[in-house]
């Protein structure tokens, strides 16, 4: 049985530990070397919803909204891009959801430009495990 010397098991675990440290960085830090932001809140009011299609090359969703929670004065606004369209089409606007987004951009009017990581409506009933199917 191979012995392992102390200190090279030492430098091991400084190699792994400064290897994650690396790596949990570059996903803090976007492709362009800006900090990435995310948020979740539990009361984002769905002020309006777009959509953009360019037929046959690609389909932009995404909804602004802002937390219900917040004074009027401080208000402040979030552009969310959605990737599926089934999603985009359940949420309706004036509605109170919880959210959580991460950024993927910045953006000069809304600060940051965020993609929709989960959506739930607060209002209705939320089931949950697997339905079952005859």
């Amino acid at each position: 049985m191979m012995m392992v010397k102390p200190a090279f098991r030492h430098w091991v675990i400084v190699g792994c530990l400064a290897f994650v440290l690396f790596y949990g960085i570059n996903l803090l830090v976007g492709e362009s070397g800006e900090i990435m932001q995310s948020f979740g809140m539990a009361g984002m009011i769905i002020e309006e919803k777009h959509h953009h299609i360019e037929p046959g090359d690609y389909t932009e969703m995404w909804i602004i909204g802002y937390n219900a929670y917040e004074k009027e004065a401080d208000r402040e606004r979030y552009k969310i891009f959605i990737e599926e369209a089934m999603v985009y089409n359940l949420i309706e606007e004036g509605e109170q959801y919880m959210v959580s987004a991460s950024s993927i951009r910045k953006d000069e009017e809304y600060g940051y430009v965020y993609e929709l990581l989960q959506i739930a409506n607060q209002e209705q009933y939320q089931l949950t495990g697997s339905g079952r199917i005859k």
